[in-house]
């Protein structure tokens, strides 16, 4: 990965724009998506970059590019047919310590934008790091046949309600097995539907509760394609997980994000019965093909705690 993707508060961004064409109106109209303060300098604007400043929508500077306007800039976009100019512009910028867009001139850029599929206040962004736009426009359209135009709703729904939850829920493992109850319901995709379905799975909580463990045992393959979907959801559910020798790193990456990981120690029931037994939702990778008959899986069994076991090719419910 050589470019890493970070989300940046629009609130805190003062942004220069230099170009008053078609490709700097692009520009201009994405940055506006924000509340960054957006200023265009350029000798001639195009029709949509004159109504924006004739809105106070933007700041303009009539005139050509003068390294004194990077001052107290974050970013800045280069949008200008002139690559000499567009060069000493990147040279200035980084002087400045300030970060370089230069329009379809990846040499010069400090940085990239990415295809974003805009469900505010949820966000995907896709990029390719400039090796294949098709490929990005392929994968930007099919998300946004699959993504509902409600998630922001959604989202900012789950937000107001975060308070609310953190005060009557006592541990993160409770809140979490909340919202994914209340995410994986098909209600939670009508907005209509939001505060009726919240209100009903709310009433059913109980601090009290315990919070029983479950063991996700997944014959890890050579390669991550030849993960079935079911071993994959699970291992995306996962708290911890606790990996084999010889695990393709890869599979690893594919834990949910915040899990934390480690290796599998000598004593390997000892390690899953204290994972599970503080109610943790522990996935094993195993580097061996699964044997219903070997002593390690009888006593997980005998255990009682729910477990489920996936194959590379099928999966199995125990």
């Amino acid at each position: 990965m050589q470019y890493f993707p970070i989300f940046v508060d629009g609130q805190k961004l003062d942004v220069l724009v230099v170009g008053g064409g078609d490709v700097a109106t692009r520009k201009v109209e994405l940055m506006l998506k924000t509340p960054a303060k957006v200023t265009v300098v350029a000798p001639s604007l195009s029709k949509t970059i004159t109504e924006l400043k004739q809105q106070q929508k933007i700041q303009h500077i009539d005139g050509r590019y003068d390294k004194r306007l990077l001052v107290g800039k974050q970013l800045v976009f280069v949008a200008t047919a002139n690559r000499e100019l567009n060069r000493q512009i990147s040279i200035d910028a980084r002087a400045a310590g300030v970060l370089a867009n230069v329009v379809d001139d990846p040499e010069l850029c400090h940085f990239i934008t990415p295809s974003i599929v805009d469900r505010a206040p949820m966000i995907f962004a896709i990029s390719s790091e400039g090796n294949s736009p098709v490929l990005v426009r392929y994968w930007r359209e099919k998300l946004e046949t699959i993504l509902p135009q409600t998630m922001g709703k959604i989202a900012t729904f789950a937000g107001n309600q975060r308070r609310q939850i953190k005060q009557q829920l006592d541990s993160i493992t409770k809140r979490r097995n909340f919202w994914e109850k209340f995410f994986s319901s098909a209600r939670s995709e009508q907005p209509d539907q939001l505060e009726p379905l919240y209100n009903e799975l709310i009433a059913k909580v109980e601090n009290n509760q315990l919070v029983t463990g479950e063991l996700y045992v997944v014959e890890a393959p050579l390669q991550p394609d030849l993960l079935s979907l079911a071993a994959l959801r699970h291992m995306q559910k996962a708290d911890i997980a606790i990996y084999d020798d010889g695990i393709n790193g890869a599979i690893i990456e594919l834990v949910r994000r915040d899990a934390d990981r480690e290796s599998v120690t000598s004593e390997p029931l000892i390690q899953l019965d204290g994972l599970l037994k503080q109610g943790l939702r522990v996935c094993y990778l195993s580097s061996r093909p699964l044997n219903h008959q070997s002593e390690l899986w009888q006593k997980i069994k005998h255990n009682n705690y729910p477990v489920s076991a996936f194959s590379s090719a099928n999966d199995l419910e125990v």
